[in-house]
């Protein structure tokens, strides 16, 4: 069957009709178009992890001006989701300290404190109480911003992570952060601190790897991505929870599931459709699939988290799974850099408003929801709640 992409699945739902239909009936990939340029998706569970691990999948060449998928709004080649080989290693190392495990460990007793205070107010919107403030608060605290930026941030934030921007607005979104970071960066180098952006700042000083636009880049991709998609993540699992009660009423009952609760409602509750593109470098088979050099590869993760062949049962919500791990952090060497903490941010959060909140339910019907619909992922507006 021939596909086009984006899908158009409803914000609402937490699964991708399309991508499941196309995997069920074209296999595990399929020949598309992008707008007006010819893609393959990989929407098999094997199909996108081959993709987001094998070497001849290129994101450098995903984002090379004129390539084959290039796109107005295509990202910076100087951030780590842009690069490749020794260059991506090198950078990645300098920035992944500060998502080590014991740093997160070191963090929870903050997130815990912040999660708290948040709950204290009983917030009847869990969107603007909770799923905004929290994650928005953390990556402050982690990179040394001070809190009382946090409307700015997020307000940059919101225009960076859109998908509706012509290359004009992206560029003064891009200025606009990144001069609000170049000030940080120098009020750093006056009164250094014990967080991320005086790390950086003093290995860019010291002749380090890290140039001078490199370490801005990062900064703006770790200020934006690093807060963005858990604040949107959560908010999804807590719809989610509530949609299935025998689950969430499971999980009050063995707070102990957590764990694999909060992969399961990775796998399960839609985030976004697909990840970055990548470019074939040689010809290669795919799951199977042969492609040519210079192909764009499109991996829909949406598909992959509810493969059959992998995930049993892929579309019942089961807070025990314990299957092989979703994608929806990525594979491979761009595994998402702020997994473990985002991951942390939702074991605390949900663990703390089921445990003083068991009565948690919607205090709207359904479809009152609203959806964030000018963004690449499925992001609530607002989620009302009655305790």
């Amino acid at each position: 069957m021939s596909a086009t992409f984006p899908f158009t699945t409803p914000r609402s739902l937490d699964n991708e009709p399309e991508a499941q239909e196309l995997l069920a009936n074209s296999g595990p990939v399929a020949p598309a178009t992008m707008g007006p340029i010819p893609i393959w998706l990989a929407l098999s569970y094997a199909a996108c992890r081959q993709v987001l691990t094998d070497p001849r999948f290129s994101r450098e060449e995903a984002v090379r001006p004129g390539g084959p998928v290039t796109a107005p709004s295509a990202a910076n080649p100087l951030v780590l989701t842009s690069m490749e080989g020794r260059k991506h290693a090198r950078t990645r190392k300098l920035v992944a300290s500060a998502f080590s495990p014991r740093m997160v460990a070191l963090l929870e007793p903050r997130v815990q404190a912040i999660v708290d205070s948040l709950l204290d107010a009983q917030p009847r919107d869990l969107v603007a109480g909770l799923c905004v403030p929290l994650p928005t608060m953390v990556i402050c605290e982690l990179l040394g911003a001070p809190y009382s930026d946090a409307a700015d941030i997020r307000r940059w934030t919101g225009r960076l992570m859109t998908s509706v921007l012509t290359p004009e607005e992206l560029k003064k979104a891009e200025n606009d952060m990144q001069g609000y970071l170049a000030d940080l960066v120098e009020e750093k180098r006056v009164r250094p601190d014990d967080k991320l952006i005086t790390a950086l700042v003093a290995v860019h000083d010291e002749g380090g790897h890290l140039t001078s636009s490199e370490l801005l880049a990062n900064l703006q991709l770790l200020l934006a991505a690093g807060h963005d998609t858990t604040v949107n993540q959560l908010g999804n699992s807590l719809l989610t929870l509530l949609r299935h009660p025998a689950e969430m009423r499971r999980l009050i009952d063995d707070p102990a599931l957590i764990g694999t609760a909060v992969d399961e409602l990775l796998r399960f509750s839609r985030l976004m459709a697909a990840t970055l593109p990548r470019v074939t470098t040689e010809a290669v088979e795919l799951d199977g699939v042969p492609l040519p050099a210079g192909a764009g590869v499109l991996p829909i993760i949406s598909a992959a988290n509810r493969d059959p062949a992998v995930f049993p049962d892929p579309d019942r919500l089961d807070v025990a799974r314990a299957d092989a791990a979703p994608l929806a952090m990525g594979f491979g060497p761009h595994y998402c850099l702020g997994a473990q903490l985002a991951k942390m941010e939702l074991r605390v959060a949900l663990t703390s408003v089921l445990k003083r909140f068991p009565g948690l339910s919607l205090a709207v019907d359904e479809s009152e929801l609203t959806y964030r619909m000018e963004t690449n992922v499925r992001a609530l507006k607002s989620l009302p709640v009655t305790w």
